[in-house]
Formats: C-alpha cells, structure tokens, sequence
C-alpha cells in the first residue's frame, strides 16, 4: 500500500514573473514564456530548483557552525554534479568552505564516483531522489490560463547615447497578479519498498543510506513542517530578469482532504 499527502500549491505573482526560452516562431517573440498547449506554465524543474535553494539555505544557516567543527556532515546538503571534476572553481570554494559536499548524491556507492569513500545521501537528496534512487517528493507543473504580455529590450549606443541599431527585440513576461496553481505529492509511506518519510530507508547496496536521520531529531511531522511546507512557502523569487524588476511571488499551500 501506498500513502500520500496532496497539498494544492496557488502561486501569485507580484512582479512580473520570467520563465522561459528563445525564439519561438509561431509567437514571434525572441524570448516567449514557458507553454503546455495554450496554458502558461511554471515547469516542474524550475519550481524544484527554488525550493532545493530554500532547503540547502535552510540547511547550511542551522547547521554551518557544527560542520566547521567536524560533526553532523551528514547534513551537508550535496552538489549535484556526477564527480568533483564537473565543479566549478567557485563551487569548490563552497566545498572546502563545509557549506556543500560534492559529488551529488547517488546510490549505489561506486569506486568512480566514490574513490575516497563511501557517501550517505543528504536530506536534500533524500526529499528530492539522487542520481539512482527516487525520494519523498513529486514536485508538479503549474498552470495558469492567461496571455502573456509582450514588451521590448534594447542596448543604448554607448557612443551615441541612443537605440543601438538591431536590439530592439520583442519577449514575454507573465503579468503581476497572475495566478498558478498544481498539487505537491508527499509520499508518506511505501509498504512494498519498506520505505516511510522521517525513517531511514533499507538500502542493501553500497551506501551510508540516510545517516543524517541518526544525527538529528527529525521525524516525519517536522520534515513535513520544517523541510517541506515552511520551505516551499518560503521561495519568494523565481525564474529570470530579475534585475529587470521580475519574480516576486508568494506561495500558499493547503492540504488537499481525502
């Protein structure tokens, strides 16, 4: 048997909101919004990147000051990148600064990815799934039914102080006060797997697991509150064009009942 929470996600704009791609043909825009059919849409991976951002800051604020002393590391949220390689130099600063670990977490352990030694899976990786291995969370599209409105970008000459010639370009941006709405999926519990949300997972192969769940006192009630509710409606940026004066948004989210 499988148990699940559904909580209705509603997501207001108060700026602007900027998410999407190049050049689509048929809008004539160079820069359109993000679509599904004729319904805007926020993609599932945009909104599960701001809310992995959330739970690492959460993370990294509660517990920094213990990794710098060599305990709990098994909070440590991960960078999800295949082997330490794929790191950038800034991202290896972050890395020996103990605010992030690296490689990303995945299962099984193997001796390319794990030539120093054998990894846990960190809370983030454990909500979210890692490379291998699926996690508590299923993060939804949402969708508005609106049109997107259109305005232009240009660059000044900067020698003649005016429209520099052939950057007059045309892009999308979704209009304050609109609304998206799409329901998360909370897997409580998974008999078949063995699996329940707060408790450490029996994984068989070669992994640490969830060594974080041994150091702290979460259990499902405050991964629910702490990691995941408080969390989500914590994002309050999202998307591009942000310097442009674009992606406040507010979140609000109630349960949906059975």
């Amino acid at each position: 048997m499988i148990e699940e929470k559904k909580f209705k996600i509603e997501l207001m704009t108060l700026e602007p909101l900027r998410i999407g791609g190049k050049q689509d043909p048929l809008s004539g825009a160079d820069n359109p919004v993000t679509r599904i059919g004729d319904k805007l849409v926020i993609p599932g991976s945009s909104l599960k990147g701001a809310f992995r951002a959330e739970v690492e800051s959460f993370l990294i604020n509660l517990y920094r000051e213990e990794w710098q002393r060599g305990e709990k590391l098994s909070l440590q949220p991960c960078i999800p990148v295949p082997t330490e390689r794929e790191l950038s130099e800034d991202e290896k600063q972050l890395v020996s600064k103990k605010n992030y670990r690296a490689p990303g977490c995945h299962y099984p352990c193997d001796e390319k990815k794990c030539s120093k030694s054998i990894h846990s899976i960190c809370p983030v990786c454990y909500l979210f799934g890692a490379a291998g291995l699926n996690g508590f969370l299923r993060v939804p599209f949402l969708y508005a039914s609106i049109s997107p409105d259109t305005l232009y970008s240009t660059r000044i000459d900067r020698a003649k102080g005016v429209v520099a010639k052939g950057t007059n370009r045309p892009y999308e941006l979704v209009s304050d006060g609109t609304l998206f709405s799409g329901e998360l999926e909370i897997l409580l519990e998974d008999d078949i797997l063995g699996w329940k949300l707060g408790e450490l997972r029996s994984l068989k192969d070669k992994t640490l697991g969830d060594q974080w769940l041994r150091e702290t006192d979460f259990n499902q009630e405050k991964i629910m509150k702490d990691l995941i509710i408080e969390r989500l409606k914590a994002i309050s940026i999202l998307g591009g064009y942000k310097s442009k004066g674009c992606g406040k948004i507010k979140i609000e989210i109630e349960e949906v009942k059975s």
